[in-house]
């Protein structure tokens, strides 16, 4: 089984929020009407979640190879990913990548 902490470390820095661990703050606690004030946060928090992705612009992603990323650029593996037909998708010519096409990173960076 692959882990997942690559996803999670990606979806807790494109969100800003820790996703897993530590404790849920400000969503109800305290209230002893949890489910109205789940209810009524719910229609606001999808504004402000919008708000908050889309004014974090990064200028750099780092990517570090795994099953999740093909970087590519690896001319000395043992796998032939140099030669056609690898790359003809994405990014035009062979560049060391075993993926057809874009993969979740690209689509990030761009």
């Amino acid at each position: 089984m692959r882990s997942l902490w690559p996803l999670v470390l990606l979806l807790s820095l494109l969100t800003g929020k820790q996703v897993v661990g530590g404790s849920s703050r400000g969503h109800g606690q305290g209230h002893s009407h949890h489910h109205h004030h789940h209810h009524h946060h719910h229609h606001h928090h999808s504004h402000v979640s919008n708000r908050h992705v889309y004014a974090f612009q990064p200028t750099k992603l780092f990517v570090f190879g795994d099953s999740y990323a093909d970087t590519g650029n690896n001319n000395k593996s043992l796998g032939s990913s140099w030669k056609i037909p690898y790359g003809v998708t994405f990014p035009g010519n062979p560049a060391g990548r075993f993926s057809d096409g874009r993969v979740l990173t690209d689509f990030l960076g761009e």
